[in-house]
């Protein structure tokens, strides 16, 4: 009946919510535990807010299912795009992105490198960001077109979420493979060419 229907749509509509709750409390926890933030995790964060707005408010609002799945490839497309920015106009913020100091002991890399290699060493740096922006338009590319066969129903039925789960599980295999082969080839060409420039082994400027 519609009643029964509409109720399973608020329950559904619910544990949406609360699931959003505690993914949001995890957020606002690891920043005050790590006292450091990114613009990825900002990006990521308004990716969850808005999966779980389009889920439990969709409805109400009369949202198709369609702002569903140009969400899901707008992000990684979205990322990308400011990475492409920054190598241009930003490319400090750009280098140190990549250089992650969770990865690399930049310290010592940077002491090892001769003043005549440092732009040998921005060209490398360049070309493992180029990988990564690769990386995130094959996930756009890809994230949009399983949203568009998996997530057919709009939100507020009860099917929506459900359906949006599968999407979870099954984007992380069928995007994170070949985005991880894609970024992975870009990071293994960095450490590769700080061996060569610097003259130092991985496991000399790798953290463990």
């Amino acid at each position: 009946s519609v009643s029964e229907i509409s109720n399973s749509s608020e329950i559904s509509s619910f544990v949406f919510f609360i699931a959003l709750i505690f993914t949001v409390f995890y957020f606002f926890y690891d920043l005050l535990k790590r006292k450091k933030i990114n613009f990825i995790s900002i990006l990521g964060f308004i990716n969850i807010l808005l999966t779980g707005g389009i889920g439990v408010f969709g409805a109400k609002l009369g949202l198709s299912r369609n702002w569903f799945i140009i969400k899901e490839g707008l992000f990684p497309f979205i990322i990308g795009v400011m990475l492409l920015l920054m190598s241009v106009y930003r490319k400090s913020l750009f280098n140190d992105f990549l250089m992650n100091e969770v990865l690399f002991d930049n310290i010592k890399i940077r002491k090892s490198i001769k003043e005549d290699m440092y732009e040998e060493f921005e060209k490398i740096i360049r070309k493992t960001g180029y990988y990564f922006i690769t990386g995130l338009f094959v996930s756009c590319i890809i994230q949009f077109v399983l949203a568009s066969l998996i997530v057919v129903s709009d939100p507020g039925e009860s099917s929506f979420n459900k359906e949006v789960s599968t999407m979870t599980w099954v984007s992380y295999l069928a995007v994170l493979i070949p985005t991880m082969l894609i970024v992975g080839r870009g990071y293994w060409g960095l450490i590769v060419g700080i061996e060569r420039i610097t003259g130092l082994k991985k496991d000399e400027f790798l953290r463990s």
